[in-house]
């Protein structure tokens, strides 16, 4: 992959270094960074000063040819020399660009991830994580809860 130097300030206690990191990511050549998207620990850092947890933000690319889309972690609103074969997805955070991770590698419909996601949320009164959809039980899965899906929805939240 391709890596860089990251400058980095410690968002609690102000503390300056930097730290090398991989800037581009390609599906089926790093297992290990896929596994890390997934479990939501790829961008987290523990400050060597405090010792407190945080992301870090820095610009990054994941690629997946196979499943043609591309994520990427800026603070810019366009991205030119990305394949036009690819639906490009364009996330200013951390938490939007691992939410998008998980619906765009499980082949997801964006759309009907985050409505469902908002009506639970309004329904909860809280902000809540998207794990996964579960195709044998016809829902999709928000941390410990489950929000079931129609026939037919169960039919449009694959995109192929």
């Amino acid at each position: 992959m391709k890596e860089r130097m990251i400058p980095v300030t410690c968002p609690h206690c102000g503390h300056v270094f930097e730290i090398k990191r991989d800037t581009v990511v390609i599906a089926q050549m790093d297992i290990v960074a896929k596994k890390r998207l997934n479990d939501g620990s790829y961008f987290i850092h523990q400050c060597q000063n405090c010792k407190s947890m945080f992301y870090l933000y820095y610009p990054f690319i994941y690629r997946d040819p196979k499943k043609k889309f591309d994520l990427v972690l800026t603070e810019q609103k366009h991205i030119d020399n990305l394949s036009e074969d690819e639906q490009v997805v364009l996330c200013h955070s951390v938490s939007q660009f691992l939410l998008a991770f998980k619906i765009y590698d499980q082949c997801l419909n964006p759309k009907m991830v985050l409505m469902k996601k908002n009506l639970l949320e309004n329904k909860l009164g809280r902000s809540i994580k998207f794990d996964y959809f579960d195709a044998k039980n016809h829902c999709l899965w928000f941390e410990d809860v489950a929000v079931s899906l129609s026939e037919k929805e169960c039919k449009e939240i694959l995109i192929l």
